[in-house]
């Protein structure tokens, strides 16, 4: 049985680093409905680096600071409100944190022990009209 619409099929050996200056080669297989004219290999490998940043930037933060995978909220409409929370509250974040001028207090743990002290504002933040 085969997949409807591949074009293309390509496997990526990437390299991560492990503790104590060991490597592991971590096989990944892409599968594309676009040709080879529409994506080469580098264009390939270009598109699966820009899913990752976008796995790095936007998943891992959700999964991490904001503990969304321990979230047990199992109702469609409540998961769904969290949801749209956790994604504003990490677009504050990544928009609050250039302005501060050390490194170190950029992260997401120091936003919300900044705003958790600030808790009206972020109310008055979240429900003002667009």
């Amino acid at each position: 049985m085969g997949f409807a619409h591949v074009a293309q099929v390509a496997r990526v050996d990437r390299i991560r680093e492990l503790k104590g200056g060991k490597q592991q080669v971590e096989t990944v297989w892409l599968i594309t409905s676009l040709t080879r004219a529409q994506a080469d290999m580098a264009r390939l490998l270009e598109l699966a680096r820009q899913y990752w940043s976008i796995e790095n930037r936007t998943h891992y933060p959700l999964d991490v600071s904001a503990g969304e995978d321990r979230c047990r909220v199992r109702h469609p409409v409540a998961a769904t409100v969290l949801g749209i929370l956790r994604r504003a509250v990490q677009a504050e974040a990544r928009a609050w944190a250039p302005r501060q001028p050390r490194a170190r207090d950029r992260t997401c743990p120091t936003f919300f022990a900044k705003m958790s002290r600030r808790i009206g504002q972020v109310i008055r933040g979240i429900t003002r009209p667009i």
